[in-house]
């Protein structure tokens, strides 16, 4: 009995947050999208009108272009959790050897690594392998190293950790860069938190991580977030050891 209470409770708790997550996902891209589409008419018909100078049109260009990667970049997140909303979608879980995803990280984050010097370090066992789904899990892992990335100061490091118990694998990145408060992290996947601007003014909608722990969940998974400000943040994902 107390047991089927228990499963009732996640479930209504499940059932809530995936609520939570479409009414703030819909009210998140609403207000980008009208907010960036009037301010890009703005600047187009005071061109037109000749209230604006071509000097000035070319100083607000960068501005324009932060904006729209932005809202690219929902775009395409958005994408990626609707493909996880059809009725018959289901993890493909297959093993993988978590050094090489981590070699793939590297890789496909070089440029952002480069432009502040950042190295990442592996640390844990080399021969590991997860069972887990890919597509998922490169996803998470990818924004998680991009918000290491973006709050890290340049020429700092970034721990890629990974340790494991006879339950489930637990893989965390760690960055020594801004670090939050106790009541940003609190407030990390609410719709209402602050998006804070990166070590070199990088942006983003504040969607990615609340994606990520869908994702997660979807997994089966566990996240957690330790911080201290100027210090560090490290997100903790814990998987379970699949059977394949």
């Amino acid at each position: 009995m107390k047991n089927n209470e228990k499963e009732l409770r996640a479930e209504i708790k499940r059932l809530r947050e995936e609520s939570d997550l479409k009414t703030g996902w819909i009210s998140l891209i609403s207000h980008d999208f009208k907010e960036n589409f009037s301010s890009l008419l703005w600047v187009i018909e005071a061109v037109q009108n000749e209230t604006v100078s071509k000097e000035a049109f070319f100083k607000l260009l960068p501005s324009i272009k932060q904006d729209a990667t932005k809202n690219l970049q929902t775009v395409v997140d958005t994408s990626e959790w609707l493909k996880t909303q059809y009725g018959d979608f289901k993890p493909q879980i297959t093993p993988i050897f978590i050094y090489k995803l981590f070699l793939q990280l590297k890789e496909e984050n070089e440029k952002k690594l480069s432009a502040k010097k950042i190295d990442v370090e592996f640390h844990g066992y080399e021969s590991l392998v997860l069972t887990t789904d890919r597509h998922l899990i490169l996803f998470i892992l990818n924004k998680v190293l991009d918000n290491a990335i973006k709050y890290s100061k340049p020429e700092q490091a970034i721990y890629f950790e990974v340790n494991e118990d006879d339950h489930c694998i637990t893989l965390s990145i760690t960055d020594f860069g801004m670090g939050m408060s106790t009541e940003n992290v609190t407030s990390l996947f609410s719709f209402d938190a602050p998006v804070f601007k990166g070590t070199n003014d990088e942006i983003g909608a504040g969607l990615s991580l609340k994606i990520v722990r869908d994702f997660v969940n979807l997994l089966d998974g566990k996240m957690e977030i330790t911080s201290a400000e100027n210090e560090q943040t490290k997100f903790s994902i814990s998987l379970p050891k699949n059977e394949n």
